[in-house]
């Protein structure tokens, strides 16, 4: 795998959860950066009734080419993912950030619903 890309996509999501901290904070998003290294990006983010996963690496086996996006929650004590996204061969910096930006909205209207649901 060509290296310097994954550099790049790496660099771009760091700074795209940076760009976007204040946001996530007047939404109640909690972000905690597990892992940031040269291999390795791995950060939780904690919506209230679901949790998400935003994993950037050069995978030996995996469903992405650098990039995980996956939400996860528990809907009457059973584990259910939601939503998942990865990016694959060809996705473009802005289609990766596009598709982080569509994840979080999909995750905040998934927490959002059953937020009224269990009300």
């Amino acid at each position: 795998m060509d290296n310097s890309s994954f550099v790049k996509v790496k660099e771009v999501v760091t700074q795209w959860i940076k760009d976007n901290e204040e946001e996530f904070e007047s939404k109640n998003i909690v972000i905690e950066i597990v892992e940031n290294n040269k291999e390795r990006l791995y950060v939780i983010l904690s919506f209230g009734e679901c949790m998400a996963a935003i994993v950037v690496a050069e995978p030996d086996f995996a469903p992405y080419r650098f990039v995980s996006f996956e939400v996860a929650a528990m809907e009457n004590g059973i584990p259910t993912m939601p939503y998942s996204w990865y990016d694959e061969e060809g996705n473009t910096i802005e289609e990766i950030i596009k598709n982080l930006d569509k994840a979080i909205d999909v995750a905040l209207e998934y927490n959002n619903s059953q937020s009224t649901a269990s009300v």
